[in-house]
């Protein structure tokens, strides 16, 4: 599993196509759209809300994770739920695509994720098409998966090591939409 740091990343992310939608201007109007980016942070991160149920009635913290969270279906039903309640764009449609963007960034992370970086077969699987048990990876792996099998774990020098390239990594991609975006508009 990639860190909070990656999926906050895409979260980010999906706020920019939000900002851009609205033709928002973020330099100085960036305290009113604040609740619309914690929303899609969120969002990016709620599939490892079982991560954290397991940890705190488990002795195996991964006993629920990557379950249902971790598919596409979680992904719209959450979209949608979300969009019925707050709107954050023009209408309920584009809402719900951001909102399930935001959501299903996560799996797509989460599909790139690996012991060894590269063109190899060390990736984690995720239940896209669930209820179907079978779990899908993706050959390519992006980002190093954070060890999570217990505390000792979780806040091992390891894990120190690929927080700090998540966020270098994910980091350089933001600076350069940033530059790229301020460059167009």
């Amino acid at each position: 599993m990639a860190s909070p740091i990656a999926h906050s990343f895409a979260g980010f992310w999906s706020f920019l196509v939000l900002a851009s939608q609205l033709k928002a201007r973020l330099i100085s109007q960036w305290r009113q759209y604040l609740p619309q980016l914690a929303l899609l942070i969120l969002l990016a991160n709620l599939p490892d809300l079982d991560f954290l149920i397991g940890l705190g009635t488990e002795a195996n913290a991964n006993a629920l994770h990557r379950g249902f969270t971790h598919s596409l279906a979680a992904a719209v039903f959450v979209a949608l739920a979300v969009s019925c309640v707050w709107r954050i764009a023009a209408s309920f449609w584009r809402s719900a695509i951001l909102c399930f963007s935001a959501y299903s960034s996560h799996l797509l992370i989460d599909l790139c994720t690996g012991t060894k970086l590269g063109w190899n077969a060390a990736a984690s699987g995720i239940p896209l098409f669930w209820p179907s048990n079978k779990t899908y990876s993706s050959p390519f792996i992006l980002v190093f998966g954070v060890r999570h099998e217990n505390l000792h774990q979780l806040f091992s020098i390891e894990n120190m090591w690929s927080l700090i390239y998540e966020l270098l990594t994910f980091g350089a991609i933001t600076a350069i939409v940033l530059a790229v975006r301020a460059r167009i508009g």
